[in-house]
């Protein structure tokens, strides 16, 4: 139901991918901060900035219609590299969960950079 109405409203369909994927990316960043790792900062730094695009989505969105390729583009090369620590952990089946949504990001990257790119063109 609730995923019904977000396909009827793109806007808030893209708003809402980004805000789920800065969660995860933050929720893998705090497990990196519990275990010790450093790398823990990067991830905590694009979840900000995931979660920032998404609450400024619609003003970013009017000055560069491109903006949703290239943040699906990046959340899909995190969902690879936390895909890759998971298997390298020894981990079983989350890795193959984080595959798929990192093939999905540069699905919808392609997707949507190609609209943006058009919309940037009618306007000029």
């Amino acid at each position: 139901m609730i995923f019904r109405r977000l396909i009827k409203n793109k806007e808030k369909a893209k708003r809402f991918a980004h805000i789920i994927a800065g969660l995860t990316i933050l929720i893998h960043s705090y497990s990196h901060y519990e275990i010790g790792h450093k790398t823990y900062l990067i991830f905590l730094i694009a979840a900000i900035i995931f979660l920032t695009v998404a609450i400024l989505h619609p003003i970013i969105e009017k000055k560069a219609p491109w903006i949703d390729g290239v943040f699906f583009i990046i959340e899909g090369i995190l969902s690879f590299i936390v895909a890759f620590e998971f298997f390298h952990e020894g981990k079983k089946s989350i890795p193959f969960i984080y595959l798929a949504v990192g093939c999905l990001q540069f699905f919808l990257a392609v997707r949507f950079s190609k609209k943006g790119i058009n919309q940037h063109k009618l306007k000029n």
